[in-house]
């Protein structure tokens, strides 16, 4: 490593502690989201039960996902108690360590200073800010994708028994977050790259037999266990959350996917500001890896597998891009890094101009990607109106700043790259205050909080219009009640085999005899869909964005 004066704060450390620094403030400042909600309801069930072996969501099993993100889960609770922020604890770990080992591959890869740009590519895009504050598995994936790529790199080098180890480990731990693919995507990540550079020896490590028993042993007792407590689980696990959800014939069907093109579309948001130097970086990236530096299209065969795993997917959600926001990232910091080496290079220079004319145009592509969010997910209708108080400043204040870099940086590289920085940290900003103010929109922590204060112990809780049954833990988590969800249309629907006493699916007959019974009902209705006639009269106890809370009984 370089050991110049200003080399010296281009290290792991300094990235690291510029994430924990911009996103330790505001990750408790989001309520959970009804998307994200399961992944805190989880961990606090198994946490009151006391089983680590089946997780249960509103007091069902649930056995969509293997469990390693509700383990970690549960250890915040284990030590910080139950809330939203010990929630998200685990979630910030892993984005500093997901920026720490951006940068220890690119340095391997790429030098110390392309490296350390990529990290500040990675922690200042709008994809990191918007997605590094939920809950997500896919943050697992990411990191431990990340990390066996890493030692895969360190076992070519050296081929050490720990090195072995420690890739295994990071394929079970993508294994115990999101199963066939969690493990798959490193192994064919390897398996293409020790193909391109010739190299078979690589093969040893992917089929190393103490490697294979090793993870064997650490995955298998835990499927084995749920699979003799839930019969069935297995085949739901393989078949349906794996095979047919690629094809698109998951079932039950309560997933819209997002289209190919909104698929892409979102990869360029994540990577805001920053997208506008990716493909031409890109093109000269290739180049240069198919002379000097082979060993670097290591990013390009990451990137590759999981972008176009999901374009030929059926079944894709805009942020399942997010395992190859890293390499990308390391593609533009390499970009930038050549671009501060010569004040001849004038491209990323007019650059900031594209950004200045996207910036122009951010109220009129609000609608649109209102639009695109809403084909996903109905819980988006209304945002663009709530946002555009915030996006009509935003349309003046990014071209002003980019144009100033196109003023002030002409044949002054570090301008321009101190600019597109800048611009980088105000879009993260707005992405923030966005995420606020439709935090009440996207959650359910008021009417939660508000029957946690006045719902009885004997009152029913009933959520209305709902298609996805996981879409229901961020009330009870909030409220700390269970309650019941209205099935209409077939859904929502489970897609394995629940207890009668744990089925809290009802039927709309069901409902009309519980609101005109002696019993207190308390009714969460989506303002986007109508309600029953006999429910316009109702008394609203509490109104929210897009939401109503109704009761029977005042």
């Amino acid at each position: 490593m370089n050991n110049s004066a200003p080399d010296r704060w281009l290290n792991g450390w300094t990235l690291c502690l510029a994430c924990l620094a911009v996103y330790a403030p505001l990750f408790w400042q989001i309520p959970l989201s009804r998307s994200e909600g399961m992944y805190a309801l989880i961990p606090m069930e198994m946490l009151a039960s006391g089983s680590w072996l089946t997780p249960t969501l509103n007091g069902a099993p649930y056995l969509d996902k293997p469990p390693l993100l509700y383990w970690l889960n549960l250890i915040g609770y284990k030590i910080f108690g139950v809330s939203d922020w010990s929630a998200r604890l685990p979630t910030l770990g892993l984005s500093v360590l997901e920026v720490w080992l951006t940068y220890l591959i690119g340095r391997r890869l790429l030098g110390v200073r392309a490296a350390w740009l990529g990290g500040v590519v990675l922690l200042s895009s709008v994809g990191f800010c918007a997605l590094h504050l939920q809950l997500l598995t896919d943050h697992i994936i990411t990191v431990s994708m990340a990390a066996s790529l890493y030692f895969m790199m360190r076992w070519k080098d050296e081929p050490a028994f720990k090195w072995a180890v420690l890739f295994f480990l990071g394929l079970v731990a993508g294994f115990l977050s999101k199963s066939f693919i969690g493990a798959g995507f490193p192994v064919l990540i390897c398996l293409l790259y020790a193909l391109s550079l010739r190299q078979p020896r690589l093969l040893s490590l992917i089929f190393s037999p103490k490697g294979l028993a090793l993870a064997i042993l650490l995955i298998v007792p835990w499927f084995v266990g749920v699979e003799k407590a839930h019969p069935g689980f297995l085949k739901h696990q393989i078949i349906n959350e794996q095979f047919l959800r690629f094809f698109g014939q998951r079932q039950p069907a309560d997933i819209i996917p997002f289209s190919l093109w909104g698929f892409w579309v979102f990869l360029l948001i994540w990577l805001m500001p920053w997208t506008v130097l990716l493909p031409e970086a890109l093109i000269k990236f290739w180049r240069q890896t198919r002379g000097d530096n082979q060993e670097a299209r290591l990013l390009l065969i990451w990137a590759g597998v999981i972008l176009g795993f999901f374009t030929l997917s059926a079944s894709r959600i805009e942020y399942y891009s997010m395992p190859a926001l890293p390499p990308l990232a390391l593609v533009v910091g390499w970009r930038l890094e050549r671009y501060l080496a010569s004040s001849q290079d004038r491209r990323p220079y007019w650059a900031l101009l594209a950004v200045a004319v996207v910036g122009m145009f951010v109220v009129v592509l609000l609608p649109h990607l209102e639009a695109l969010c809403v084909g996903n997910r109905r819980e988006f209708i209304g945002m663009a109106p709530m946002i555009l108080p915030l996006a009509k400043p935003a349309s003046f204040i990014l071209p002003g700043l980019a144009l100033g870099g196109v003023i002030f940086g002409r044949r002054r590289p570090w301008v321009v790259v101190t600019c597109f920085s800048a611009l980088a940290l105000v879009v993260a900003f707005f992405t923030f205050i966005s995420l606020y103010i439709l935090s009440p929109h996207l959650s359910d922590k008021a009417p939660a909080e508000y029957l946690r204060d006045n719902a009885g112990p004997q009152d029913v809780i009933v959520m209305e219009r709902i298609e996805e049954f996981e879409l229901g833990a961020s009330l009870v988590f909030y409220s700390g009640r269970r309650l019941l969800m209205v099935q209409r249309d077939g859904l929502p629907q489970f897609p394995y085999p629940v207890a009668p006493q744990d089925n809290y699916l009802i039927s709309p007959s069901r409902l009309k005899e519980l609101w005109h019974s002696s019993a207190r009902v308390f009714l969460l209705i989506d303002d986007a869909v109508p309600a029953e006639p006999y429910l316009e009269e109702a008394a609203t106890v509490l109104r929210i964005p897009s939401k109503r809370l109704l009761v029977n009984r005042p």
